[in-house]
């Protein structure tokens, strides 16, 4: 982790939090997208996920940003919910996207993050 604060992503992420519309039944049972960038998301679930599974993700961005999402990930990490309420927090990696997808996401992150800045 780098000391001067700067992010090291390649990709910006939008922290609005997104419904998922279903995760093909899956381990975890995804509940809600945390954040989400063209890269992947950080969501919540209601049981551990094993690194390195693949999971299957569908989801619904706003208008006018694209219709529904379809991809694939694996999972990156899995750690228990600060709340402590028997949630986990888990980071999936896009292993498979298609470049409209990626560019929708791509699109709502930019126009989330652009919207945040002057609301502030």
């Amino acid at each position: 982790m780098r000391s001067d604060g700067e992010d090291r992503r390649r990709y910006p992420r939008s922290r609005r939090g997104i419904s998922v519309m279903t995760d093909d039944s899956g381990p975890g049972v995804l509940n809600h997208i945390d954040n989400i960038s063209a890269n992947g998301i950080l969501c919540h679930t209601i049981k551990p996920v094993p690194l390195m599974t693949r999971i299957g993700i569908a989801l619904e961005l706003p208008k006018p940003f694209g219709n529904r999402i379809d991809g694939e990930g694996v999972v990156v990490r899995c750690v228990p919910d600060e709340q402590g309420d028997d949630h986990f927090k888990v980071a999936i990696l896009f292993t498979k996207l298609d470049d409209e997808a990626h560019d929708a996401i791509h699109r709502f992150v930019e126009h989330d993050l652009e919207q945040s800045a002057q609301d502030a």
